[in-house]
């Protein structure tokens, strides 16, 4: 994870009081933060583009973090400074500044309480959207953006706007992959701003760091440093997103690089934020963040028009907070600490969230700043409960009741059914719990059902679908391994969940087995009888019947059950299901439950 090195001294004058750097590290720590150490820091200056760089005060390599400069023994040393290092949390993005630790730190040692508050004027620029940015060719479709004025910046607040926009590269961009950041100037800015495209073998400008030198877009991806460092992002696309201004000025080449004219500088004062990305939650997430933090830094927030491409208009950013029901009874269950509705106020408002009884008894509303993305679920204000509680405060104490452990019926079960089929010969493989519609549904000869698990809002495109059985997944890695010596026989032991309107929220999560053997003599007779000397095994008894189904080939498949859980079908894969999945040899299969699986809490 990345270290970010926060002055102490700043973030003393941030604060009302002043503390020690040990004090700061200690309460850090109860915050969530991962602090390394305290620590004497040098702060050098970049020979090319002047931004500041801190670091050991030792003879190493040091690197630019804006322009990508690298070079041993040119960077002239500022100052010294004392340092808390910090490892980065990816679940507290909020945290990843010097801004976002003093608005916690304010809370959590009593010197302010409740939510924030960042009120926001409406600024005249207009950013319009080109449909192209939404084309495959040149995908990045959504932006946030926002103006905001800040004091004149000097050499430290340029780099730790600097080290704020790279932190949520690495956080909620994901490496700029879901959203990347641009801060320019505002005063180099004429008119209206365009989000559009350009072609990457024309239409040079300037890029940061570069001062009289102009590149085209590819240009920059494969000679400029953070072009090569993040070429990839860009590597299938015929066209680069880029935005200008009215006068045709280029502001940048998102998720790559600024230009050099619309560069903030030690003195700029109005700062024009946009963030672009494939992911709109990434885009907005970041922006609010990193304007919430600019905020707690002296800086005042303006809102942008952004207007579509097909004239929808967005006001941005949105900081309206997010509301919250918690009920005090449960927080006492899952916390097991002594709290009433006095203590939960308290703890929230030091955790700076409002909080306000609802029913004058055991629920209350929390409301939540926009910036605290981590925040989705009663249980992670749970955590802030804890926290504003003190866990300090949390004396250990012995569990009253002792109880004694044991196995899970069905995990004692899965135990036996793993170990006869490695007696067996055969080889436990794993897949994702998330898969297509092509591998579970079409490529086994099956139209795609109407209705089945479907995931709304998936992190990749393509896994839409919650597994019901566990085929796919092991034909697939039959397919992985078909050039191995044969014969090879691999299973796997896992949980599906299929529809169920008797189950809790309309399913039912079922441990399923999957086995199957590849090779010249595989085929129905050599699963069944593997599949006979399991349920031999496991001390039961089977009865076949002969069934049709589109995966198996016609006359060699069947459904067996046991008079127990165990059920399923067994047969002979049929040659158009081998096709599908790049096989070219005789496979024998079995698929079948072992337990339905009730979570009782």
């Amino acid at each position: 994870m990345p270290v970010v090195s926060i002055d102490a001294a700043r973030l003393n004058a941030l604060l009302a009081n002043s503390y020690a750097p040990e004090r700061l590290s200690d309460a850090l720590e109860q915050i969530g933060c991962d602090v390394e150490e305290v620590v004497e820091l040098g702060r050098f200056r970049c020979p090319v583009c002047a931004s500041m760089v801190e670091g050991s005060q030792g003879a190493e390599t040091r690197v630019c973090g804006v322009c990508g400069h690298s070079q041993e023994a040119v960077f002239e040393q500022v100052d010294t400074i004392t340092a808390i290092r910090l490892d980065l949390l990816a679940a507290r993005p909020d945290l990843f500044d010097i801004g976002g630790l003093a608005r916690a730190l304010q809370g959590y040692l009593g010197e302010v309480r409740g939510m924030p508050q960042y009120p926001t004027a409406a600024s005249p620029v207009v950013v319009r959207v080109d449909a192209s940015v939404a084309r495959p060719e040149s995908f990045r479709p959504h932006i946030r953006c926002a103006v905001v004025q800040v004091p004149p910046l000097d050499d430290v607040g340029l780099a730790t706007l600097m080290k704020l926009q790279e932190n949520l590269h690495w956080g909620v961009g994901r490496d700029r992959k879901l959203a990347s950041i641009g801060v320019y100037d505002l005063d180099t800015l004429e008119g209206d701003i365009a989000y559009t495209t350009l072609d990457p073998d024309a239409e040079p400008f300037e890029p940061l760091g570069m001062p009289g030198v102009t590149m085209s877009g590819r240009t920059i991806l494969e000679e400029h440093p953070k072009g090569t460092a993040y070429a990839h992002l860009l590597a299938d696309l015929k066209r680069y997103p880029v935005l200008r201004d009215a006068a045709g000025q280029v502001l940048s080449m998102p998720p790559i690089i600024n230009s050099e004219g619309t560069r903030v500088r030690v003195g700029s004062t109005r700062l024009f934020v946009d963030v672009t990305g494939p992911s709109e939650a990434a885009v907005v997430n970041s922006l609010n963040m990193l304007v919430s933090s600019l905020c707690e830094l002296g800086g005042q927030v303006s809102t942008v028009r952004v207007i579509g491409s097909d004239g929808a208009e967005v006001v941005s950013p949105d900081l309206t907070p997010r509301k919250y029901e918690v009920s005090l009874s449960r927080a006492k269950q899952w916390l097991g600490l002594p709290l009433d509705a006095t203590s939960l106020v308290d703890c929230f408002e030091r955790m700076r969230l409002d909080v306000a009884a609802l029913d004058g008894g055991d629920l209350f509303q929390v409301t939540c700043p926009a910036f605290r993305s981590d925040v989705r679920h009663m249980v992670d204000l749970f955590e802030d409960l804890a926290i504003g509680f003190g866990y300090e405060n949390i004396v250990p104490a012995i569990v009253p009741t002792m109880t004694v452990g044991r196995p899970r019926p069905e995990e004692q079960l899965s135990h036996l059914v793993r170990t006869a089929l490695v007696g067996l010969g055969y080889t436990e493989t794993m897949s994702l719990p998330m898969t297509t519609e092509a591998d579970h549904f079409t490529r086994l000869g099956q139209p795609v059902p109407e209705h089945f698990v479907r995931v709304a809002n998936p992190k990749l495109r393509a896994l839409t679908v919650v597994r019901s059985h566990l085929m796919g997944g092991v034909l697939q890695a039959l397919h992985e391994n078909r050039r191995r010596p044969m014969p090879v026989r691999i299973f796997e032991l896992d949980n599906c969940v299929r529809l169920d309107p008797a189950g809790e929220n309309g399913t039912t999560e079922e441990r399923r087995l999957c086995f199957a053997d590849i090779g010249p003599d595989a085929g129905y007779a050599s699963v069944r009888a593997r599949l006979d000397a399991l349920l031999w095994e496991l001390g039961l008894t089977a009865t076949f019947t002969a069934v049709e189904h589109p995966a198996f080939v016609p006359g060699r498949v069947a459904r067996f059950t046991t008079g127990t859980p165990v059920e399923g079908l067994i047969g002979e894969v049929a040659p158009g299901v081998l096709d599908a999945f790049g096989i070219d040899l005789p496979v024998g299969l079995v698929e079948c439950l072992i337990a339905p699986l009730a979570w009782d809490l």
